[in-house]
């Protein structure tokens, strides 16, 4: 088991919303825990034209101007993860500094700023010439992001792609790498991202639902497990709650989720036909 853990001033994890009003998932999403392993294992996701599972009949083909969204390739890393919030924060690789419980979750924090874009028909053209052109359809937008997140991300399960990782924390794929990792926002960096290994208690997010019993949870909060770009309505997500302080090498087993993208489909082989015997 592989466990990781992040400190990040800033991060947003956006929900599927549109309008004057982006919300963020309260937490870090199984989803975008993914994305960033992902990134730290010099695993590209994402479908460029030129790969070979490109479909170019898509009804979503990226070759439009603009692109409507990024495909993703299939036979990614399947792996388990569970998520935890860290109750300390880390102070060199020997020190441990306990983080009062009113401290230890990320707030929800909110922005306003301007967005820009060239309307439908012509909301907004009277405006054009005075932009010179440029975008000038102007709406104020109000943006959720959290502040002070301090998450714990443990991997078990696929021991290929916990050496990737590894691998990757030691500078390993930096040669290719563009970019640097961040937390939903490209302006959101991450202060600390290292292995875990001298843990303290983590309050787990386990999954629970009406069946489990488990009635009403404190900071129970919905999160994506995995986004399928090509078609929303299979995106899968769930109710999570975080747990009491417990170890960080034993998670419970209700916090574990299995992250499995979809697989390259496997064409069965074509039986060869029976051959008759000849007639006497």
């Amino acid at each position: 088991m592989l466990r990781l853990h992040i400190e990040a001033p800033f991060a947003a994890f956006r929900t599927f919303a549109a309008g004057g009003y982006r919300p963020t998932a309260t937490f870090l999403t199984p989803s975008a825990a993914y994305g960033l392993v992902l990134n730290v294992a010099g695993i590209e996701s994402r479908l460029w034209e030129e790969h070979e599972q490109f479909p170019q009949k898509h009804p979503y083909n990226p070759r439009r101007n603009p692109p409507l969204h990024t495909l993703v390739v299939s036979g990614l890393p399947v792996v388990d993860m569970a998520l935890g919030v860290a109750t300390f924060r880390l102070r060199g690789r020997d020190r441990r500094e306990l983080v009062p419980e009113a401290d230890q979750f990320p707030r929800v924090q909110t922005v306003y700023q301007q967005l820009h874009n060239y309307p439908v028909g012509g909301t907004g053209k009277k405006r054009a010439e005075e932009t010179k052109e440029n975008k000038y359809h102007i709406t104020p937008v109000r943006r959720e992001f959290l502040s002070d997140l301090r998450a714990v991300i443990a991997l078990r399960g696929n021991n290929d792609l916990e050496d990737r990782i590894r691998r990757g924390l030691a500078n390993t794929f930096n040669a290719g790498r563009y970019g640097v990792p961040f937390l939903g926002d490209n302006a959101f960096l991450i202060d600390r991202l290292e292995e875990l290994t001298d843990p303290g208690p983590v309050r787990w997010y386990e999954r629970i639902s009406a069946a489990s019993g488990a009635g009403v949870r404190d900071r129970a909060t919905r999160l994506t497990i995995l986004i399928d770009r090509a078609d929303l309505s299979k995106t899968e997500s769930a109710v999570f709650a975080p747990t009491e302080p417990t170890p960080a090498d034993k998670p419970p087993p209700s916090a574990w989720v299995e992250i499995k993208p979809p697989q390259p489909e496997v064409t069965p082989p074509t039986p060869s036909p029976r051959r008759r015997s000849p007639k006497k």
